[in-house]
């Protein structure tokens, strides 16, 4: 009795460790959920579950956000005011980077950087124009332009002003502070066209991530070890310092990558690509999609007022708005889609099928 025991112990211990490298590897997931879902024929449909009014509001973990270049008011869901801030700016500008709020007059050169509490938890004064100001929680990047040369002028979250970058034959087009380093994405004219280089500054000097030619950068994305290099026409596969292939993708507006797939929107197509390089699938629409979401396993595209979502490659429901789309995004279950005129709280549901066989019968 004990020898049997013991040979179903093993047994279900070899299972348990079978299964868990089973599932180690994304693509034995895929094909979990794609299992699991061919025993539902329930179709799929977006639900709109509440509308917040509000010209100009935004939704930021939880919270909403209305600005109107002088006044600033944070509520809850429930519609109870937060908090209230009122800036006294000639050229007002906003932005929202690594859960902080940045507010900074571009002609007086004065900034904030403001925490989802109301808290100013930096306050920079610049004694020249600001182009633009990118707040973070390592800290900091101010941009300015003067003539015959960029700066980037760095400061710590006290508002330590830390260090200056300065280009005079190349032009920043991106930059953030990751792990101690600025990382910098510069647009370097050249006698046959552009080139785009990204480079990583730090206290040990600078080192080149990587060097495209011929090409303006727009985004890098990682898809497991390797990067995505996402151009205005294309996309690119760098392993290590290599890379392996490239898409040409005439009018792309937007890349996401889902595990392996990378799902690009150019013109009014939407190609499904593999890591390899090949495509998976390609489709055709008579919308226009600008962007791409992800929201758990479903990928949503969205329009001008137009969302299409898909699940496992495959579209399985459509919504249209009252209003132009400026901004989408998930909170558990839950879309969050900004518009015009105020946030749309919206949910893929079970689309509710009637009784047919009841409706005969009366």
């Amino acid at each position: 009795m004990k020898s049997f025991r013991k040979i179903i112990l093993t047994i279900l211990i070899l299972a348990v460790a079978g299964s868990m490298i089973f599932f180690s590897f994304e693509e034995n997931q895929k094909w979990f959920v794609r299992y699991l879902d061919g025993f539902s024929t329930q179709e799929k449909e977006v639900v709109e579950i509440r509308n917040i009014p509000g010209e100009g509001l935004r939704y930021i973990n939880g919270r909403y956000l209305s600005w109107n270049g002088e006044k600033m008011s944070v509520s809850d869901e429930s519609g109870k005011t937060l908090w209230e801030r009122t800036f006294l700016m000639d050229d007002p500008e906003l932005v929202i980077n690594d859960s902080l709020i940045g507010v900074y007059d571009r002609l007086s050169g004065e900034g904030f950087a403001i925490n989802f509490n109301g808290e100013v938890v930096t306050h920079i004064e610049e004694d020249s124009n600001i182009f633009s100001f990118k707040p973070g929680k390592e800290g900091h990047i101010v941009h300015i332009k003067e003539e015959g040369r960029e700066l980037l002028k760095i400061y710590e979250m006290d508002g330590m002003h830390r260090e200056n970058l300065i280009f005079i034959d190349n032009y920043p087009i991106d930059y953030t502070l990751e792990s101690g380093a600025a990382r910098v994405t510069l647009l370097e004219l050249e006698k046959d066209g552009v080139a785009t280089r990204m480079v990583s500054y730090t206290s040990e000097g600078e080192e080149e991530v990587y060097f495209v030619p011929d090409r303006v950068i727009v985004k890098v994305l990682s898809i497991g070890s390797d990067r995505l290099i996402v151009t205005e026409t294309g996309i690119y596969l760098q392993k290590k310092d290599q890379v392996v292939w490239g898409r040409d993708l005439p009018l792309l507006k937007d890349v996401l990558v889902d595990g392996d797939e990378i799902y690009a929107i150019y013109g009014d197509n939407l190609r499904i690509i593999g890591r390899d390089g090949e495509t998976i699938s390609e489709e055709t629409f008579g919308i226009d999609y600008e962007r791409i979401h992800a929201h758990g396993k479903y990928i949503v595209l969205a329009g001008e007022k137009d969302l299409l979502v898909f699940r496992h490659m495959e579209q399985i429901a459509s919504h249209s708005l009252n209003w132009e789309i400026v901004d989408i995004r998930s909170q558990f279950n839950d879309l969050i889609v900004t518009t015009q005129n105020g946030v749309n709280i919206v949910r893929i549901e079970d689309k509710e099928v009637e009784d047919e066989v009841e409706e005969g019968a009366q």
